[in-house]
């Protein structure tokens, strides 16, 4: 049985005087299985309507997934299987997608995507937060099965066997330019344009498009949601250096906060910590 511990924290940072990031987490337990829903957003707009937008999304999504934290949520597992290899002997192969791997995933883009229509609706109907916006990153642990989703810039990373690795992909201008080789990993962290993303909740966008990712859970597995004022100011070494640390989930987040405050704290930190265990 894996088992998850938690933890979050959010600071306004060294330059701005409003926060206007979110982040939430429950947990539960049903049987044998451990259930987890962590959300970090970080909100645009300007004063009030940023910190608004971020609010809105997470109360969005935590209320439409909340039944699957209902004791009667059955949780089926992806199968696997044995087939015959061409030696004669026996390999195992994952299956194709199964349903619940599906449900989940679809209940994830609607959860994201009614909290867009939330945003928008409130740009609409109060002039002074017209132009509302804001990232998101979710995760839904089930037993050992994340459900992971993004919008924008907020980031969820797995450190596994001593390795970080971001899980979402950024919907931002430095991202394209990255994967199309124009500039180098380390030149993201200062390149002018790095604010600039092309996908945001709010925004004045009717309609949204929601990456969703599948990670299978291990002990010793940790998982990071944090907004882009944490990873722009916390080169990858030193997050993974601290998320290897066996001090207390609150320290860790702490250290997090420290850590980008002390990179130059240009922006709203948020972090949720996400332990597994056995």
């Amino acid at each position: 049985m894996l088992r998850i511990q938690a933890a979050s924290q959010t600071d306004p940072g060294r330059v701005r005087e409003q926060n206007e990031d979110h982040c939430y987490f429950q947990m539960s337990s049903s049987g044998d299985e451990a259930k987890g829903l962590f959300i970090v957003a970080d909100g645009m707009g300007g004063y009030q309507a940023g910190e608004v937008a971020s609010k809105l999304a997470v109360d969005e999504i935590r209320e439409t997934l909340n039944p699957l934290f209902a004791p009667s949520t059955a949780h089926e597992t992806v199968a696997l299987t044995p087939t015959n290899s061409p030696e004669g002997g026996n390999k195992t192969r994952r299956l194709p997608e199964s349903r619940e791997v599906a449900k989940i995933n679809e209940k994830l883009k609607q959860a994201i995507t009614r909290a867009n229509e939330v945003i928008v609706h409130y740009g609409k109907t109060r002039k002074e937060a017209r132009g509302l916006g804001s990232t998101v990153t979710v995760a839904v642990v089930l037993g050992n099965s994340a459900y992971i989703a993004n919008v924008g810039d907020s980031r969820t990373y797995l450190l596994h066997n001593g390795q970080l690795r971001a899980i979402t992909k950024d919907h931002s201008l430095v991202a394209r330019l990255l994967d199309a080789g124009h500039i180098t990993p380390e030149q993201v962290y200062d390149h002018p344009q790095r604010n600039l993303i092309y996908r945001s909740l709010g925004a004045g966008h009717h309609t949204v498009e929601v990456d969703v990712f599948y990670q299978t859970l291990e002990p010793g597995d940790m998982l990071l949601l944090c907004c882009d004022g944490l990873w722009e100011m916390v080169r990858e070494d030193e997050i993974t250096r601290i998320l290897s640390s066996d001090a207390a989930l609150e320290t860790i987040c702490q250290e997090l906060i420290d850590a980008a405050n002390r990179g130059g704290g240009e922006d709203n930190i948020t972090a949720v910590v996400v332990r597994c265990s056995s």
